[in-house]
């Protein structure tokens, strides 16, 4: 059982770790300074979640997955976003990584490993990851509407 919670807390820190790298990525390559804020407040929200689930893991006795060259790896997301051309496509691509980490800690929430400590650190992370990829949302509505011009 205690391999089954270390094996999905990797996987939620490797998820929080790729959505740190493409908000970091996608606030290097935004243009608005407002989005650019918000990507690296949540980069470091993301960042913040895989320290306090590597702790949870490190409670447990078991030593987290080691990360990828982080240089390497930031590299590689700052490419892959810098390809968008415009902060709409940068919200659309951050949106879809958003989805998938969203949609990665709800797998974790059903899975029947997690203790009453741990389902609630990953329910609260859970939250977090909801009300951004909510925003997210929203500031894709609102670029996609073409603003008047006084």
């Amino acid at each position: 059982m205690a391999k089954k919670k270390a094996l999905l807390l990797n996987a939620l820190i490797a998820a929080s770790r790729d959505g740190e790298l493409g908000c970091r990525g996608a606030a290097l390559a935004a243009a608005n300074p407002h989005l650019k804020s918000l990507l690296t407040s949540r980069a470091n929200a993301f960042a913040q979640a895989a320290q306090e689930l590597r702790a949870c893991l490190l409670g447990l006795g078991e030593l987290p997955d080691e990360p990828p060259a982080r240089a390497a790896t930031s590299a590689a997301a700052a490419r892959g976003i810098a390809r968008h051309s415009s902060d709409s496509s940068i919200l659309q691509a951050i949106s879809k990584r958003e989805h998938a980490v969203q949609r990665r800690y709800a797998r974790a929430l059903r899975a029947q490993v997690l203790g009453s400590r741990l389902r609630a650190v990953v329910r609260r992370q859970y939250r977090g990851v909801q009300v951004s990829h909510e925003l997210f949302r929203v500031l894709r509505q609102q670029y996609r509407i073409p603003q008047a011009r006084p």
